[in-house]
């Protein structure tokens, strides 16, 4: 009796490199229009201090996810990259810290998109209902985000990418008329002096002694950080984005420069245009208070404003329902949590599973209606998340070496592990201590943050304990790691180049049949035997010039090159080269129609040795 066979249904590729950034903005572009005046309160005037140091954090991040996500294309980010370079354990906390986040923002900024929009219908907060009008508004805006996740990401991102565009259009405006007709350099310079609050503020937990400003400023850095939490929403959805190897590090790469610029310059924009005491009054609506100052046209273009805050601060809700649900799914998929959560849905192709369970949590988060509390609680988790992630990175180029990166971290340091070259990423080795001081600091000085963001993670702790005793899986194992398979390996190809060949064709033909995971041996054959001993020498260096002019030619079109001549007979050649030097396959380029009887003899050796090795050639037509 035949079984019936279950159908597996995956995730969907829906999403190009725009959804792609729409993803990666949408939950950060809008973080300024909330830590803008959260960060002045706390770091007062030097406030731009503390978000070009927190950019610089995130820079890091961002770069580090741009390469991770290319070469592990998986939903899960940090959780994913932990698995495959440590453990599951590590795998688990990563994503389980990072869960905390996502189901803060979904609270955070469907709150923030309800106070932007109390500013537009102020009538819908007079009604009495008995709970909080600004928790209700969220409630409802979270509902409606989770009923457009559920019936697929495909219409999640393009709603998203809408509210992006139209909301970058609108930002560029503010700075542009801001800059024109508000900003003063003096005003700028004046205030950047000011290191920090000089009052002590409740929030605020006073470890280092003796300076009430620079521990507020202090504060202020790990608030400003909130600003850039979110770029690994886009490795979150790289199961369902198509060419994840090429769309991905550029989606990344473009939310890195333009959420940068965006923080940095309303930042600045603030510091030259009104006082930061103003500002850090007025941190509930900052951004529309700044632009309410605009001369002329201040007080009508402010309305523009709170309606692009409220698209951002929506759309960026929107990110964090699709992070948690693909997150939690990916840890049932990788027995971090029950399997049960990995249920896509077999009509919109979704997980409907963690999106309803853990949108709620955060849909019943944003019905207390308690903006600064739910943001004394936002960096605990991102940055414990990236604390892991940094320390993967680092792991996986020493264990990972032969792996391709369609795209790799510029500055690395060279160095010998187990007998072979790595190369380290400086961005991991800065990165690794950066946020691990970073989240020192908030554990120190945000006592709320401290407290829930422990109890989070002892909870965690626990259900992750149970399930994998229950199940009988080891606490830590690295069996999950080895089912993370890369996009790709680097594989070792031997090129073998005739002595009379044209070597331009050879050149032309390599780039026309291969890209950078491949690394290239050329190799060329001289028959001693065959020539004449006198012409011997002069052969084998001119040889030896020509391969090395074509090797640096390839090297700078981004080629691992090395070249080698043997001297004896062809097949004897590439038998030693199969066994010695273990290449993935022997590359024979197909000479034209005036091939020499020498060409014939070794094309039939190819045909001859093609059987004896199958598997190990290939046999390319010259480019022309």
């Amino acid at each position: 009796m035949l079984r019936e066979r279950r159908k597996v249904v995956t995730l969907k590729r829906d999403i190009g490199w725009l959804g792609s950034f729409a993803i990666g903005y949408g939950d950060v572009g809008a973080d300024i229009f909330l830590a803008l005046g959260v960060v002045f309160l706390y770091a007062a005037g030097a406030a731009p201090f503390a978000f070009m140091i927190a950019a610089a954090v995130y820079v890091l991040v961002g770069l580090t996810y741009a390469e991770l996500s290319s070469v592990y294309p998986y939903a899960g980010g940090s959780q994913v990259f932990a698995l495959r370079g440590l453990n599951s354990l590590f795998g688990f906390l990563a994503g389980w810290a990072l869960m905390l986040d996502y189901v803060i923002c979904i609270s955070l900024f469907s709150l923030a998109a309800a106070g932007y929009l109390k500013f537009l219908l102020p009538e819908l907060y007079t009604l009495n209902l008995g709970i909080s009008p600004l928790g209700l508004i969220a409630l409802v805006l979270v509902m409606s985000l989770l009923l457009i996740n559920y019936v697929g990401i495909k219409y999640s991102t393009s709603f998203t990418t809408m509210l992006v565009v139209f909301g970058l259009v609108i930002e560029a405006i503010i700075l542009l008329l801001g800059f024109t007709l508000l900003f003063n350099t003096e005003t700028m310079l004046h205030q950047l002096n000011i290191f920090g609050n000089p009052k002590v503020l409740s929030e605020v937990e006073y470890f280092f002694p003796g300076s009430t400003q620079f521990n507020n400023f202090v504060y202020g850095i790990t608030v400003a950080i909130a600003s850039f939490i979110g770029i690994e929403s886009i490795s979150q959805a790289a199961e369902e984005t198509r060419k994840p190897y090429k769309w991905i590090p550029k989606a990344a790469k473009l939310t890195i420069l333009a959420v940068m610029l965006s923080v940095l310059l309303f930042a600045f924009l603030a510091s030259g245009s009104m006082s930061w005491e103003t500002i850090a009054i007025s941190y509930e609506n900052s951004v529309a208070v700044l632009t309410s100052k605009f001369p002329v046209i201040g007080p009508s273009f402010s309305t523009i404003v709170a309606i692009t805050a409220f698209i951002l601060c929506y759309a960026s809700a929107n990110t964090g329902v699709i992070g948690i649900s693909r997150l939690m799914a990916s840890m049932g998929k990788f027995r971090l949590m029950p399997r049960w959560f990995y249920h896509i849905h077999p009509v919109f192709r979704t997980p409907t599973r963690t999106l309803l369970i853990f949108g709620c949590i955060g849909a019943l988060l944003a019905l207390i209606g308690d903006i600064p509390f739910v943001v004394s609680l936002y960096n605990f988790g991102a940055l414990l998340s990236y604390m892991i992630l940094m320390a993967s990175f680092i792991r996986l180029r020493m264990v990972d070496r032969d792996v391709y990166r369609p795209w790799k971290v510029p500055l690395n340091i060279s160095l010998k592990f187990r007998g072979k070259v790595v190369e380290l990423p400086l961005v991991g080795l800065i990165g690794l201590p950066a946020t691990f001081i970073l989240w020192l600091l908030v554990v120190i000085l945000h006592p709320n943050g401290r407290l829930f963001g422990f109890i989070w993670v002892a909870i965690g702790l626990a259900l992750y304990v149970f399930y994998r005793k229950s199940h009988k899986l080891p606490l830590i194992s690295n069996e999950e790691g080895s089912w993370v398979v890369p996009s790709s390996y680097v594989m070792e190809v031997a090129v073998l180049v005739d002595p009379m060949e044209d070597y331009e064709a050879i050149k032309k033909t390599i780039r026309h049949s291969y890209d950078k995971r491949y690394k290239i041996r050329l190799l060329s054959v001289i028959n001693h035997i065959a020539e004449k001993e006198p012409n011997l020498k002069e052969l084998q260096t001119s040889v030896l010039s020509d391969l090395e002019k074509l090797a640096i030619e390839l090297r700078k079109e981004g080629y691992e090159v090395t070249y080698d001549i043997f001297l004896g007979d062809f097949e004897e050649a590439i038998k030693q080269e199969i066994s010695a030097f273990n290449v993935d396959f022997i590359i024979y380029i197909k000479p034209s129609f005036k091939e020499t009887l020498v060409g014939k003899h070794r094309e039939e050796t190819i045909n001859r040795l093609s059987q004896e090795y199958p598997g190990r050639f290939m046999i390319l037509r010259k480019a022309e």
